[in-house]
């Protein structure tokens, strides 16, 4: 089984990196449902539980005018495929995701 690295980012704590067994179940689990894809830039989307807000998850991240709710990942994408982040994109994502000095719990990206 394959395994991949990806930026996981619970509310109110630091990004980490995650090696992962790349089933949908494993991704739905780190979500904690359904799943959906945001597009943050060419072959690199973030994954978050499509039902946040109806479940009312905690606040996470503000991205773009959205909020996320609830735990989402950031994943590597190759024609419609999820994939690894590199060692680069996990740098520049876990700096974009840090939390706030001010510890609020809606952060800009």
């Amino acid at each position: 089984m394959n395994k991949i690295r990806i930026l996981v980012v619970e509310p109110y704590k630091e990004p980490y990196q995650l090696k992962v067994k790349h089933t949908l179940k494993n991704l739905q689990n780190i979500v904690g449902g359904l799943i959906e894809y945001i597009q943050l830039e060419h072959n690199v989307d973030l994954i978050c539980n499509e039902e946040g807000k109806i479940l009312r998850l905690p606040l996470n991240r503000k991205v773009g005018y959205d909020v996320i709710c609830g735990t989402f990942f950031i994943a590597g994408q190759h024609e419609g495929e999820t994939i690894s982040l590199s060692r680069k994109q996990i740098k520049k994502y876990k700096k974009i995701f840090k939390l706030d000095k001010n510890m609020s719990h809606i952060i800009s990206y």
